[in-house]
This record gives C-alpha cells, sequence and structure tokens, in this order.
C-alpha cells in the first residue's frame, strides 16, 4: 500500500492544475493517467481560457469588473446557474493565473480582437477576457515529450508543422509581406530541424502548449506522474455514520494497487464522451454524433462517485460542447475528424445547408450545432467555390488548395461545375440549393444578411475574416467549380457533472460533502450549464477548479 497526501485522477488541464498547486503547496502529490499520454482534453483544444479581470488585461488597462462579470454569465446562464459556484469562480480565475505566472512554466498573454459570445447582455466586453498560452518549446520536456498528448492534425500546417492563432496573420500575408514571409521561412526551417531529432516538432502552440507547460511544470515541482493507470474504485470507509473517500485502487503494470490519500482525492477524469451508454442517455442524435475527445474520456471519476451516493447537478442547458465535425475514412482505414472552428465556416463565401439546399442559422457562430439540433439539419453540408478553397481551404483541404485533388478523389469532398450537379451528387434539393446560393450572394453585396443576421455582431468577426468586406463574413459563391463536404454535430467536451460545491468538493444527497472527495474539469457539472460566456470558458473552468480543489486540499494540512 502507498500513502500519498493527494491523488488526482485524469491529466488534463485541470488535473495538472490541481495536482500543480498540490505540489506547490507542500503536498505529495500522485497524478493518475489512464491512457499512455498525458494532457487530455487540453492537449486538443485551442488553449485559450477566458477571465475577466485579468492580470494581463488590468496589465493593459483594460477596464472591467467583477460586476460586470456577474452581470453577463448572470444573463447568460439564466435561472439554472450556480451563484456560489460564480462567485468562487470569479475571484478565483485571476489568482489561478497569477499563481501559475509565478510558480510554473505557464504563461498566458491577452489575445485580443476575440469578443465574448453573447453581444448585447449585460456586462459583454469585445474584447480582453481571451487569454492564450505562449508558444512552448517542447524540448524542455526532455524524455516527457514522448508522452505528450500530440495535437490534432487537422490544426497543423502540411507535413505536422503547428501553428497557432498569432501565426494565421502571417500566413495569409506571406505573399504580400517580407516580414510574415520570413516569419514562415523561420518556423519550416525550425520544423525541418526537429524533424531530424523527434517524431514530431516541438514548437508547441495552443492547447498542446498549454498542456505541455503544464507537465514541464508538474514534473518540476515533484509530482508522482503514472501513465496507463486507471483508477479501478474508490476506497471509503464510514465516518459518522458517512462515506468517506480514503483513496483508489489503480491498475498498474498488470497488479492492483491501493494508494490511501490523507488530504483528498481530486477527480479530474474527463467527462464521459467516449462512454457509448452515457452518450445515448445524454447526447442528441448519438448515433450521428461525432466526438474529438481522448478515448480515455469512459466517465469513470462520475460512475465511480455515484455509486457512493453523489448526485447530478440538475437540468443544464446543453449537455456538451458542441463542435461542427466531418469525418474521413483514409484508403488505410484510419479515420480522421476535422473540427470546423475559425480556420472555414465562418469565413466569408461558405455557407452550411440542409437536405432541402437550405440555410439554417449563422455560419459564424460558435455554437452553430445549435442550430443544427434545433432544425434537425444532421448531416448538413458546407459549400463553396473554387476562389473560397484556394484561399481558405475546407475542412482537411489546406489554404491554397493544398490536398484538393487528393481528398477529392479519396470522397472525403464532392466536386461539381454547377450547383445543380452538386446538389445531385450529396442528393440535396437542387432547387433549393440554387435559390440559397443566389439570396446568399445578394447579402453578401450589400453587406447584410437578412435570414440570420450573420456578421452583425463582434462575436462573429473572430470567424470572418476582417481583411474582406463590407461584411467580414459574407461572400459570394459564385466561381465554379463548386465544392461540398459533409458535417456532422460533434462535442469537444461534455457539460453534464457531479454536483459541487465552492470548493470543488463532491456532494451528497441533502448537499452533504463526501470527505476526501473533490471533482473538477468534465467530472464537476459545467457551471455555465451548457451555454458559455466566451472562448476558452471549458478550459478555464477546469483549471480554476483545479486550483481552488487543489488549495482546499492544503488547507486540511497538518
Amino acid at each position: 500500500m502507498m500513502v500519498k497526501d493527494v491523488i488526482v485522477v485524469g491529466s488534463g488541464g485541470a488535473g495538472m492544475t490541481a495536482a500543480l498547486v498540490a505540489a506547490r503547496s507542500g503536498l505529495d502529490v500522485l497524478l493518475l493517467e489512464k491512457t499512455e499520454y498525458f494532457g487530455g482534453t487540453t492537449a486538443l483544444s485551442g488553449g485559450g481560457i477566458w477571465v475577466p479581470c485579468s492580470p494581463q488585461a488590468k496589465a493593459a488597462g483594460i477596464e472591467d469588473s467583477i460586476a460586470e462579470a456577474e452581470s453577463y454569465v448572470t444573463d447568460v446562464v439564466g435561472s439554472a446557474l450556480r451563484r456560489d459556484l460564480l462567485d468562487s469562480f470569479l475571484h478565483n480565475a485571476p489568482e489561478m493565473v497569477r499563481f501559475l505566472d509565478d510558480n510554473s512554466e505557464v504563461k498566458f498573454t491577452l489575445q485580443p480582437g476575440f469578443a465574448d459570445w453573447h453581444p448585447g447582455v449585460r456586462g459583454f466586453k469585445d474584447s480582453g477576457r481571451l487569454l492564450s498560452p505562449l508558444v512552448f518549446d517542447g524540448r524542455t520536456l526532455g524524455p516527457w515529450f514522448q508522452r505528450l498528448r500530440p495535437p490534432l492534425t487537422e490544426f497543423n500546417a502540411p507535413g505536422g508543422c503547428m501553428v497557432g492563432i498569432s501565426d494565421m496573420p502571417h500566413i495569409a500575408n506571406a505573399r504580400r509581406s517580407l516580414r510574415s514571409f520570413a516569419h514562415i521561412v523561420q518556423l519550416l526551417l525550425r520544423f525541418g530541424l526537429d524533424r531530424l531529432r523527434y517524431a514530431r516538432g516541438t514548437r508547441l502552440t495552443m492547447g498542446n502548449a498549454l498542456a505541455a507547460s503544464l507537465l514541464k511544470s508538474c514534473v518540476d515541482a515533484g509530482v508522482e506522474m503514472w501513465s496507463n493507470a486507471p483508477m479501478h474504485e474508490l476506497l471509503t470507509e464510514t465516518e459518522s455514520d458517512a462515506v468517506a473517500v480514503k483513496g483508489v485502487t489503480v491498475q498498474r503494470d498488470g497488479a492492483q494497487l491501493e494508494v490511501v490519500a490523507r488530504h483528498g482525492v481530486i477527480l479530474a477524469s474527463g467527462g464521459f464522451s467516449a462512454n457509448p451508454e452515457m452518450r445515448k442517455r445524454y447526447i442528441p442524435f448519438a448515433d450521428q454524433h461525432v466526438s474529438i475527445v481522448p478515448e480515455g474520456n469512459t466517465g469513470d471519476g462520475i460512475t465511480r462517485s455515484l455509486e457512493l451516493g453523489a448526485d447530478f447537478d440538475g437540468e443544464n442547458l446543453s449537455n456538451a460542447g458542441w463542435v461542427v465535425v466531418s469525418v474521413h475514412r483514409e484508403p488505410s482505414g484510419n479515420l480522421r475528424k476535422f473540427p470546423h472552428l475559425f480556420l472555414d465556416r465562418g469565413k466569408p463565401g461558405c455557407i452550411t445547408i440542409n437536405k432541402a439546399g437550405e440555410r439554417f442559422g449563422n455560419e459564424s457562430v460558435t455554437n452553430f450545432v445549435d442550430a443544427m439540433h434545433r432544425s434537425g439539419s444532421v448531416p448538413a453540408y458546407l459549400i463553396c467555390d473554387h476562389r473560397f478553397i484556394k484561399k481558405y481551404g475546407l475542412g482537411l483541404v489546406r489554404p491554397g488548395g493544398i490536398g484538393l485533388k487528393k481528398m477529392t478523389e479519396e470522397g472525403y469532398l464532392q466536386t461539381a461545375d454547377t450547383l445543380a450537379q452538386l446538389a445531385e451528387a450529396i442528393s440535396v434539393n437542387s432547387e433549393g440549393l440554387v435559390q440559397t446560393v443566389t439570396r446568399f450572394n445578394h447579402f453578401a453585396e450589400q453587406g447584410h444578411d437578412e435570414d440570420f443576421q450573420r456578421g452583425d455582431n463582434p462575436s462573429d468577426f473572430g470567424f470572418g475574416d476582417l481583411a474582406h468586406g463590407p461584411n467580414p463574413c459574407l461572400g459570394k459563391i459564385l466561381q465554379p467549380p463548386f465544392y461540398a463536404v459533409k458535417v456532422f454535430p460533434g462535442d469537444s467536451t461534455t457539460t453534464v457533472g457531479l454536483r459541487v460545491d465552492a470548493e470543488a468538493r463532491v456532494l451528497a444527497k441533502g448537499d452533504r460533502p463526501i470527505s476526501g472527495l473533490y471533482a473538477v474539469g468534465l467530472d464537476m457539472n459545467s457551471l455555465w450549464r451548457g451555454r458559455a460566456p466566451g472562448n476558452g470558458a471549458n478550459n478555464t473552468l477546469g483549471m480554476t477548479f483545479g486550483y481552488i480543489a487543489a488549495r482546499s486540499a492544503a488547507a486540511q494540512k497538518t
């Protein structure tokens, strides 16, 4: 039997933040990861965090307040909001950022130009609440680099070179700006040198940079970290006629071990996106829904807690963080999943249609899957012309048309010389598609989408092209050939989880804390109830409540 102060189950942003904070608070910490890789869903994400009143925003002179953020979230989430959790989040999120800046390799920078997602709501800000992780040098991880979960290859440049948000303007301007051209050349040279020594590039961006910096920080802080070590059970005993968690059983190297935790077990095992039965229960169109989360997110922490008398936190507005996804089965049999975020779907000159050939929502909103669910448009199709695909790409086809021939030949894309022929190829209503494109082209010319108000709000602009006018989200579809890719509703996170208190302690019925048990990240029910306030809102919840749980556990140290 092994004895530790704190056991953390799961190695995403929530779990590693909890482990790091606990270790830096003087506790002896064991972190358990079910799969072979550390990093969880965080390593696959954009890596941003949504933090009102962050130190970075204050340093930049951005005006914001806890009161404004409270009003904003209150109106966005509505009556289902847990005000105790919101108060805990708003006061601790900036402190979490400051703690990491002072005590770890994790560094964030203000990411301007990204508005909150719900304009018109009290407390809305058009910029200043999104932080992005700095580029991280994977070489500093040494042997741990190969144990970091790789990013989604679909987010990489051709050949596997990672690029981040700050690289995008240079990619777009490489042919017009010597500075941008030099930046891209430098990236490619670095990547080429990396590949002489490593299996992939070591210049890490977005969520992979965040996960890598957390991993390096945990290792430096002395956290003991086990991979391929799934938790099987929670060890319990009875205290004052109530169950108390005292540790876990874990599978490691073919043996089952008991590990006791003096100050608590923190569950951060990643929700249930990879659990088929739970998906059927909570995910709409489950048979056609595509998840992009890691294979280990099977609801282990939630399931074990429910067995001890824990409970869910009531109905959510939405049960997952949705993302539009296309899929491609390669000739080798490998299945690729592409999340259509800011690279194509919201750019000027691309629309999404259903079987009737009609648009059914604003393609430049973040949560476009809601429109798919609401209208029953599952699956749907992204439509664009040749000019668009050469400039922006489409899914697995990169800007410049890189991969266009291959993706067309392998059936990922359908193409035709006329819209009517394209409609026939994808089995949608031909007359409907032609009329829809004609109407949309008129909107693009006048700069206003009369049907769905696409591009009317600043929150749409991050998905459009600010260099395009008169509306950065509206562009004509005119130049043949035309292209279509089939898309499905997908998820990048679940939001259904355990009911916890403001210290992230798991609550049993009657709101009695289960002694020694915490839940954070996707194991904790989302504060947002499935209606996130802005970019990075799920990452920031996991990391903030990981920070809170670790501080709570450390406060019990005697």
